[in-house]
């Protein structure tokens, strides 16, 4: 007979003694167990017969996690790779609201770490590579967070209010048939992190003037900031004017209104997102 069966026939013996007596406490205070224990066997017993006030069994160990299915890999890996600079927990708060896929961090962790991407220098590597492979697309603060990563130098540019540093950046987006050569220009203020985006038939300094004149000073005046300093320093490609139109409509929506911010935010005091010069045709 092992443990498991004596302890067994102890708690069958405990329900035939309380139905003989008729009276639970005194039983319990008899064999020196709690009533509450005794009404849990019974309960058991009750429900599961002879078998139900046996001892159970120890839980199963903790086993290895759930494979992730490969689309869903393959899918979280091109997330990571386009958006080399991001963490794991930005991955998945970007899979849950794009995707509807939810997704622990750690998952995604794991997920990375199986393909070798864990770190954010790996990624920007694989990032680096497939630009040089298909037309070098590859945006200029890509490129210098890669620099950094490799070097371990850092460049921070950072400002106490808004308008005090604005940065801008043009960049050349291609030529698109029926509509010509198309450039985008983009300025980001150091404090709040407020976008404003562009799109210009031209590339002069003329074009980035006037956009300065006609479009940030305003913008920052009216917000009641003064514009100070202007710091000077791309991937997808496009057929038509309006997926354009779309794609930075929706860019510069969801980074003024979605993405967590920090600082000081213009938001309420103009527009959430603007374009400026059409391209003409």
């Amino acid at each position: 007979m092992t443990l498991d069966d004596s302890v067994h026939g102890m708690r069958l013996r405990v329900m035939q003694r309380a139905e003989a007596v008729g009276n639970v406490s005194e039983v319990c205070r008899e064999l020196g167990i709690s009533r509450t224990l005794f009404y849990r066997w019974r309960k058991r017993f009750e429900r599961y017969g002879v078998d139900g006030v046996h001892p159970r069994r120890p839980g199963a160990r903790r086993g290895l996690p759930v494979q992730v299915p490969a689309e869903i890999e393959r899918l979280v890996l091109s997330v990571a790779i386009s958006t080399a600079t991001w963490g794991c927990g930005r991955i998945a708060a970007y899979l849950t609201r794009t995707w509807r896929l939810r997704m622990a961090p750690s998952t995604v962790q794991r997920v990375l770490r199986r393909a070798g991407l864990a770190t954010r220098r790996a990624r920007l590597t694989v990032l680096e590579q497939q630009a040089a492979r298909t037309a070098g697309l590859l945006t200029e603060r890509t490129r210098q967070r890669l620099w950094r990563a490799r070097y371990g130098r850092t460049r921070h540019v950072e400002a106490s209010e808004p308008g005090e540093l604005v940065c801008l950046d043009t960049f050349y987006i291609g030529k698109l048939k029926g509509v010509g050569k198309v450039w985008q220009i983009t300025a980001c203020d150091a404090a709040g992190s407020y976008g404003v985006a562009a799109l210009l038939p031209t590339h002069t300094a003329a074009d980035a003037a006037t956009f300065l004149r006609d479009v940030l000073v305003p913008l920052f005046r009216r917000a009641g900031w003064p514009l100070r300093r202007v710091l000077t320093f791309r991937r997808r490609y496009f057929t038509g004017r309006a997926a354009l139109e779309r794609s930075l409509a929706g860019f510069m929506r969801y980074y003024n209104d979605e993405r967590p911010h920090q600082g000081y935010r213009l938001r309420g005091r103009s527009p959430s997102a603007l374009v400026w010069g059409a391209v003409k045709a």
